[in-house]
């Protein structure tokens, strides 16, 4: 018998929100300021997600690395006074969260971002109600490190064979195999979904929606 789900791990962006176009335009104008102009949108997207130095790393010029803390500061400056420009919510991620919710399924969120503007923009979207821990890596290891991933199961004293970790990259997946939790790949973010197949997730989802019938299904119902 299958065991049950009953706890959901979530990355932010390219997971819960739709938020790939404002990234790429603040790391693109960060660029620029650099003098580096032969970058585009789509060679940023894949790399959303990973953290920013080693973001930088991959789209600055080896010439120019000895920018990339600068970069990082005027990125973080940028975004933060952009980030919901174009940013939304991905279709069915509020009702489901607010269906797993009612359910009594336990959320949380383990995101590359910082505690403070993961809250801040989950407040805007009127959804971090729905999380009993929002965990960024504020001075904390990356994923695929499980840091964090350990620190939410560990603090909300979660069964880990209870767990999914849901993420659109690799490094959420490594993430969640590495804490010994369930994986689930999204196929909607900033990874195709061969990409994802790649990355070998235990469950895979076209929608968001699709996490209810997961539940369902875990459960026998």
């Amino acid at each position: 018998m299958t065991t049950p789900i009953r706890n959901f791990i979530f990355d932010v962006d390219g997971t819960l929100l739709d938020s790939k176009h404002d990234i790429a335009a603040a790391q693109l104008h960060v660029l620029r300021s650099l003098g580096v102009y032969d970058r585009t949108e789509e060679d940023i997207f894949p790399l959303i997600g990973k953290p920013l130095a080693e973001i930088f790393a991959i789209l600055l010029p080896p010439p120019l690395h000895h920018c990339i803390p600068d970069a990082h500061t005027m990125y973080v400056t940028l975004y933060r006074a952009h980030a919901l420009d174009t940013t939304r919510l991905f279709p069915g991620v509020e009702y489901t969260l607010a269906e797993l919710h009612r359910r009594g399924i336990r959320l949380a969120v383990a995101t590359t971002k910082s505690t403070m503007t993961t809250t801040r923009v989950l407040g805007h979207f009127g959804i971090a109600q729905y999380f009993v821990q929002v965990q960024g890596s504020d001075n904390l290891p990356f994923k695929p490190d499980p840091f964090i991933i350990n620190k939410i199961v560990a603090e909300q004293q979660w069964e880990k064979e209870e767990t999914v970790m849901v993420g659109d990259t690799d490094a959420d997946i490594a993430a969640g195999k590495n804490a010994g939790v369930r994986t689930c790949g999204v196929t909607f973010g900033a990874l195709t979904r061969t990409r994802i197949e790649a990355a070998s997730p235990q469950l895979i989802i076209d929608r968001f929606d699709e996490l209810l019938r997961l539940v369902g299904d875990s459960q026998g119902s």
